[in-house]
């Protein structure tokens, strides 16, 4: 077999991919590549870092084959580097209970980070692919879309059952949540940049807390390519370069965790609006007229009507490309996941407001 460094040209790549010393690291959740692939067996050395001895915390890493919505592989990066096998030709084809020779000679093929950008380094070193092969591009859809969030844009615990499971990045799956079925059903390639409890002044607090945690923010890692990952590599970090992924249309859905602090007071809530149209002034800078939607609404409220007199406020000063949309709570009949966090059920419905709202936004 041979290796395969992995450049900015393998592929088709998702999500803001970070290349250092030969090495691409995927980096927020559902970051991927995706080829075709011609061959009988292909492995990828994988390097992780320390969270691999957390066994709640590993990075976790998903491959997709062909046109299947569920992983045909699923698996945790438990050791600091080893070769793992991304695609067999006859264990997939008894997967599928038929014969190698009844599948396709070419195979779609995508390797995914399932893990958010906060626990377990995904770094793929190279690809074993074997002798002679090459990967051909997946196509790019017509459609892109960036989502910017926080753990609801992860899909945390979004396969936990609250107050019997606390988070872990096992049932971490950002294929199952509002983002991405937004993406699917709109035939919309996309990228995410989001972290759990993050907010634009604040990352959650608990009630007793009356001063802002500002650890990480999205205002300090947007810009970026990768930010922490970067300074856990002690690199300097890499400036987003935009031209990479032009969206049609931006979703924001921060607001969440912020809510933990401005607890309905005015001052603080001025905070969060200087702060969010800040962000909205980077994603105007960034993309022009893009199509912008302020969501909120599925685990807390009071900041709901703070976020639609903002984008009000920018219509009214000219722009008619921003709007807000409400998300119905979650309810107890749809399941409630881990932490408290919306259930595969509810992140449907939320997909099914989304993409109806943004269908006709982009004309489609």
């Amino acid at each position: 077999m041979e290796k395969l460094t992995i450049t900015p040209q393998t592929g088709k790549q998702l999500g803001r991919l970070l290349f250092h010393d030969e090495i691409a690291y995927l980096t927020y959740s559902a970051s991927e590549i995706g080829f075709y692939y011609s061959g009988e067996r292909i492995f990828a050395d994988i390097i992780t870092d320390e969270w691999r001895n957390d066994k709640m915390q590993q990075g976790w890493v998903g491959v997709f084959v062909n046109q299947d919505s569920e992983p045909w592989k699923r698996f945790a990066l438990e050791t600091e580097e080893a070769e793992y096998l991304i695609f067999d030709r006859e264990e997939y084809a008894r997967f599928c209970g038929i014969s190698p020779g009844e599948l396709p000679r070419e195979i779609s093929i995508r390797i995914a980070k399932f893990s958010e950008m906060a626990f377990g380094m995904c770094g793929i070193r190279y690809l074993l692919v074997d002798d002679k092969e090459t990967l051909r591009p997946l196509p790019k859809r017509k459609k892109k879309i960036e989502f910017i969030g926080d753990s609801i844009t992860c899909g945390y615990g979004i396969e936990g059952v609250w107050n019997v499971d606390v988070f872990n990045t096992p049932q971490e799956n950002p294929y199952k949540n509002y983002a991405l079925r937004t993406a699917k059903a709109l035939e919309a390639d996309y990228q995410l940049v989001s972290w759990s409890g993050i907010g634009l002044i604040t990352d959650w607090i608990p009630p007793e807390r009356e001063t802002p945690d500002e650890t990480v923010l999205i205002p300090q890692i947007y810009p970026y390519t990768a930010y922490t990952l970067s300074k856990k590599l002690e690199i300097e970090p890499e400036l987003w370069n935009v031209s990479r992924f032009k969206p049609d249309l931006v979703v924001i859905h921060l607001g969440t965790n912020d809510d933990s602090y401005t607890r309905e007071k005015p001052e603080r809530e001025q905070a969060f609006v200087q702060a969010y149209k800040k962000l909205y002034d980077t994603v105007r800078k960034n993309y022009g007229d893009v199509q912008i939607v302020c969501c909120l609404g599925l685990m807390v409220r009071t900041l709901c009507p703070v976020i639609a007199n903002m984008v009000q406020e920018l219509q009214q000063a000219g722009d008619p490309r921003v709007h807000y949309l409400e998300f119905d709570g979650q309810k107890p009949e749809d399941g409630i996941a881990s932490d408290w966090h919306p259930s595969e059920t509810t992140h449907k419905k939320a997909a099914e407001k989304l993409t109806e709202f943004c269908r006709e936004l982009l004309d489609i």
